[in-house]
Formats: structure tokens, sequence, C-alpha cells
């Protein structure tokens, strides 16, 4: 594609109303000369122009998936997808998922996003994906946190960690996008929408009277391949949650999805701090906030701490550090005003 560092720029900048910084400017620029490389027949092994994809990493609300969603945009035979779909996809063994595992192998572009291994099943799931892909001319473009010598690592089978390792080095090569400052601190919350250090007089179920479309509740059934469920509490294009509740539900990324999709405004009551103890309700709020964020739904939380409170573990900190940044975004009168 002609000018493709141009026009993903300037998406950039137009869209998102953000400027691309030098760190962006580069990784558009190997970004462009990986995929014009990895159309022709390359003859040099052990070069850098032999590298199948692009591994860009670096500190949360750097512009990492920003510029994933403006490649996206831009490229017409790409696919943007978040990496526990993909994973879930790859553990599915229904035709389905064989299906769509298909349709990504005809593309020019994937682009996986926020890459992240917490387990030796996902990480030999993902280098047997890897291995479908080494003779296509499918150019991979991924985003994580962390440098990929720091992904993972098994104790009990560090040698197979580091087969898996070195597989993923000679697939990508690596940009990391250095900053210091996480572009939505600029954010300011709107305490009409967020209420934090709230521990009494919830002014939420006011907000969800003046936002419904229904002024009963009702209830409503969901369904995708291999889950049904319900859930209570919707006023019409706005549900009404407790955290506790609606986290302790055994629900999969793919879930929210399809939550997201037919809701249009989540109001989440009575946050509660999470730590160690607290994995699956950490675990399953991160993958809902992804959804979320990525689908441009209206949030609504109360909680009685900050919101830089919300996890005093360390397992997951760095994890957790995008979802606080998500947050502020999603909290602003910028965000609201857009989406809502």
């Amino acid at each position: 594609m002609k000018n493709l560092k141009f026009k993903t720029l300037s998406y950039i900048k137009n869209y998102n109303h953000v400027t691309p910084n030098t760190f962006q400017v580069n990784a558009a620029t190997e970004i462009e000369e990986t995929l014009i490389n990895n159309q022709k027949l390359n003859i040099f092994k052990n070069s850098k122009f032999n590298k199948k994809g692009i591994y860009i990493h670096g500190s949360v609300g750097v512009g990492k998936s920003v510029l994933l969603c403006a490649l996206n945009k831009v490229f017409p035979n790409s696919k943007l997808i978040h990496f526990n779909d993909l994973i879930f996809k790859l553990q599915s063994k229904n035709r389905s998922s064989s299906h769509h595992i298909e349709i990504l192998k005809k593309k020019k572009l994937l682009l996986i996003d926020e890459f992240f291994i917490n387990n030796l099943t996902i990480y030999i799931l993902f280098k047997n994906f890897l291995e479908y892909f080494e003779n296509l001319k499918v150019t991979i473009i991924m985003s994580g946190n962390n440098k990929l010598s720091k992904i993972y690592n098994d104790p009990v089978n560090p040698k197979l960690c580091k087969e898996i390792n070195d597989k993923l080095r000679s697939f990508f090569s690596i940009i990391q996008i250095k900053s210091k400052v996480d572009y939505r601190e600029k954010y300011k919350i709107n305490q009409d929408f967020f209420f934090i250090r709230q521990r009494k007089n919830n002014p939420q179920s006011k907000l969800i009277k003046n936002l419904c479309s229904a002024s009963k509740p009702a209830e409503q059934f969901f369904h995708r391949e291999g889950n049904s469920f319900k859930l209570e509490k919707i006023y019409g294009n706005i549900i009404d949650l407790n955290f506790k509740d609606f986290f302790s539900k055994n629900f999969a990324f793919q879930d929210y999805e399809i939550i997201a999709k037919n809701i249009r405004i989540f109001v989440i009551r009575d946050i509660v701090k999470m730590n160690e103890n607290s994995k699956n309700l950490l675990s399953r709020f991160i993958s809902f906030i992804d959804v979320l964020y990525e689908n441009k739904n209206i949030l609504s939380i109360s909680t009685n701490v900050e919101l830089i409170e919300l996890y005093s573990g360390k397992t997951n900190a760095n994890e957790f550090k995008r979802t606080i940044s998500r947050l502020k975004e999603m909290g602003s009168s910028d965000y609201i005003n857009k989406y809502l």
C-alpha cells in the first residue's frame, strides 16, 4: 500500500487528536518497510528483512493501541484482534473457531493488541499459531506492555519457555515506544458519571433515570457458541450492575463482547478494592474494560477508593495500569460527549 506511513500518522493526528511522537513515526516507518518486504520473495536469510512481524512494546498510554487501530483503518486487507479473543478461538475446537483462523490466514496484515502471557498453555498455543503463518505473506503487528524477554518464564519448564521465546524473537522485529507520559493523564474525570470515593447517596440511580430508554427493568438473554446466559436490570439501552455480582459470573472475553454490542451504557456500582486474592475478579474486570473501551461504550462507576487504589497486588500491577489509564479516558467529558 502506497503512503501507508503518511496515512497512518495522519489518521492518528486527525481522528485521535494526538500528534504522533518520534517513536510512533519510527514504528510506522518500519511497519511500512516490513509489509513491503513480506510481499516479496526474500532470498536473504537471518536478516532483519526476514522477520514476519513486528512486536511493539512500551509503558501504558504511549499510543501502541492507537497505532494499531490507525493501521486497521487505513490498510484495506487487515484485521485487528484482541489477544484474549485470539487465544479463546485457539482454545476452542469448534468449526466456527477453525473457520476464523482460516480467515485470518487470508489477510495481508494481522494486528494483535494487548499481548500478555500468564501460563504455559497459552504460550504454547501462540507459538503454534505463529507457525501457521511462517510461509504465508501475512504480516503480524503485535503490541504489549512487556519486553519479549520478560513475557513469561515457567521455572518447571525453563527449556521449553526459552525455545518458545527464541521462536518469537526470530519471528518479530522489536520496537520499543518510550515515553514517561501517559497521554490519558490530560483527561479530567466527569463527576456526573464517575463517582470516586463515594460512600453514600449514590447518584447512579438518577443517572439511569435520565439516560434510560425504558422506565422498567427487564431481562435479556444472550447466546454465543458454547454459552447462554441472561442478565437482569436492563433499562433499554442501560444495564445496572453490582460489581461483585457481575464479575463473580464465569464470563469470558467473548461474553463481554456480546453484551457490549447489545447494550450501550453500563452502570457498575460499588467497585471493591482488589488484591492478590482477587485473581478472578481482577482478570474479568480487566477484560471487561478492554471490551468497553474498544467498543466505545459509555460507563459509570462508583467506588469508595481512588482509581489507582483499586488494585493493591503486585502480580498484575503492570497490566492493571492499562485498565486505570483507559478508565481515566472513559470517565472524561471528552470521551462521554463524543460517544454518548
